[in-house]
């Protein structure tokens, strides 16, 4: 009963964290599309929905391209946004790739491990899903999105 509590509270949280982390990626997307075409017109749409917006681009891709614009780099809080894509991305990737170690794990904390390359384990909790909501609401507010 209790692994499959466990499980369910895994599930809600990856739910949450894929979902979050998806629309910071489509938030940055359009933020790069309006870099290149800050006025909305058929070439900045065809760039948005046939290049940026699709699996041509990954997450990293995006962060990657956003790293690379000294447009960005020259921004107050370019650093801070770039560690909170960087968290972000992180984050989702373990959720998305990783799996729980049903043995170590409870409610308070549930713990996913990899074996790809080496061993590593994550421990998920109250403090680290604080942290990341604290990740995606400054990025909201950083380009110009509300909740």
């Amino acid at each position: 009963m209790n692994k499959k509590i466990i499980k369910e509270k895994l599930d809600s949280i990856r739910g949450g964290i894929i979902s979050s982390a998806s629309r910071i990626e489509f938030i940055l997307g359009y933020r790069l599309r309006k870099y290149f075409f800050p006025k909305t017109n058929n070439k900045a749409t065809i760039l948005f929905w046939n290049i940026i917006n699709t699996s041509f681009l990954s997450f990293d891709n995006k962060i990657s391209i956003y790293e690379s614009i000294p447009y960005f780099k020259r921004l107050k809080d370019y650093p801070k946004i770039k560690k909170s894509l960087r968290f972000i991305q992180k984050l989702r990737n373990v959720m998305a790739h990783w799996e729980l170690s049903e043995r170590e794990s409870n409610l308070d904390k549930i713990i996913m491990f990899t074996l790809v390359g080496k061993y590593k384990k994550i421990t998920i909790n109250e403090k680290l899903i604080q942290e990341f909501e604290k990740h995606f609401n400054f990025l909201l507010k950083k380009f110009d999105y509300s909740q």
